[in-house]
């Protein structure tokens, strides 16, 4: 017992060290074996951001690892899904067009000759307790072709989300042990992009080996108001109906069967999850409205800038649905007998793969040197006649606060009525 107890005190003092380092937690260790426990805060932003439950309810918390030591990177919650973790020596990773953590790269600035016996440190994926790769860091001994499992691992998350959760536990272990390295690691998720967090190395007293946090992350994460949230949405409140910047765009409301007491008040408190469900709705409603109204750059073009607001109305409803407690509690998300079970599972799917279709449209539209943004302001009774474009300077500057454009404005009108037709058009055949 005295042992245990001078381990209990040695850990929470590297603990208390680290946190005053810029650390902001350690994992579990038992030995050199040391867990984090990863989910996703589907809440925290646009796509979300990483937890531990190591690191209480930080996003993309700053994580601390000693050097030498084995780390397990445990993906089993659900949240996971479509996530699969990654480690970089740049932010983001792959998706930024830097280098990985994979057996033949040596860590940027070592004098490590690691990369000419492809024992550089690297990550090695497991399912189900069980390895997918063959490369074994620092045992040459063993014939192997380099393969860590990541390309086994992360094609996984794709699949049905009833398959995913099927396959057991999904783990990533890393040990890093070069000792020469002067900059900081990065944890990032393979399919979604700008979900980076930072990984300190640590000697063992818990002292960061570089206090400076290099190299610098170039974007800044996302940041919800008290409006979204208590939705679970992202960036909507402008939208919020009656009173909301942009509200003066919509109708009066979208959700007609509720009382005029849906609306929540300035706390976020509100009488009953319907009430709540249905003043979200109505600003994410009027979010969409707005951002589909754009200028038709081409016709790929037009596509996007129609459907990315689509799919962000999808993504913000199955969150609200989510968050504000409509539905009941699911133990089992295969059990389809169970309608709460059907509709979380539904919800999760929606989130995670129009999340990534967003993400890949967004892409395209760089490709093809289309403007991120095409949005256009329609006034009420405009001739239709007369030309209505705009300018390529405005085509390229317009920009609004739900991503997606300033879109309409003026009053309510019969040509905003069969807009909303279309709307519900496109959402009952997406």
């Amino acid at each position: 017992m005295k042992f245990v107890f001078s381990s209990f005190l040695v850990l929470l003092a590297a603990l208390q060290s680290a946190t005053a380092q810029g650390i902001d937690c350690v994992a579990t260790c038992v030995d050199d074996v040391c867990t984090f426990t990863a989910k996703v805060n589907l809440y925290a932003g646009e796509l979300g951001y990483f937890t531990f439950e190591e690191c209480g309810g930080i996003r993309s918390p700053t994580l601390g690892i000693e050097l030498g030591k084995t780390y397990r990177f445990v993906q089993a919650d659900r949240t996971n899904y479509y996530h699969p973790l990654g480690f970089a020596y740049f932010p983001d990773g792959a998706h930024a067009d830097k280098d990985e953590l994979e057996p033949s790269i040596v860590p940027p600035g070592s004098s490590s000759t690691c990369n000419t016996t492809e024992t550089c440190p690297a990550p090695k994926y497991f399912q189900d307790g069980v390895y997918l790769g063959d490369w074994m860091h620092q045992d040459t001994s063993i014939d192997s072709t380099g393969d860590f499992g990541l390309d086994h691992y992360e094609p996984k998350f794709f699949h049905p989300l009833g398959d995913w959760l099927g396959y057991g536990a999904f783990e990533v272990q890393l040990t890093f042990d070069v000792d020469d390295f002067a900059q900081d690691l990065f944890y990032f998720c393979h399919i979604h992009e700008f979900m980076t967090g930072r990984i300190k190395l640590m000697n063992e007293a818990g002292e960061p080996l570089v206090a400076e946090n290099i190299p610098a992350l170039e974007y800044t994460y996302d940041e919800v108001d008290a409006f979204d949230e208590t939705c679970g949405t992202f960036n909507t409140s402008s939208y919020r109906l009656p009173d909301g910047e942009f509200a003066g765009q919509c109708p009066e409301r979208f959700v007609c069967e509720t009382a005029e007491s849906r609306f929540l008040q300035s706390d976020g408190n509100t009488s009953s999850p319907l009430q709540a469900f249905s003043t979200c709705l109505d600003a994410m409603n009027c979010a969409m409205m707005v951002g589909m109204t754009t200028h038709a750059t081409s016709p790929i073009g037009l596509f996007i800038h129609q459907m990315i607001p689509h799919h962000q109305n999808a993504v913000n409803m199955a969150k609200a649905l989510l968050k504000t407690g409509g539905m009941g509690a699911c133990e089992d998300l295969t059990n389809e007998e169970d309608p709460n079970c059907i509709m979380e599972y539904m919800m999760y799917e929606i989130i995670n793969n129009q999340n990534h279709q967003i993400q890949t449209m967004r892409a395209v539209l760089e490709t093809l040197q289309e403007p991120a943004y095409a949005d256009c302001v329609v006034t009420a009774g405009h001739d239709h006649d007369e030309e209505v474009t705009g300018s390529d300077d405005a085509l390229a500057n317009e920009t609004s606060t739900n991503g997606e454009g300033t879109g309409s404005s003026g009053a309510w009108t019969l040509g905003h009525s069969l807009f909303t037709v279309l709307v519900a058009a496109l959402w009952i055949l997406a």
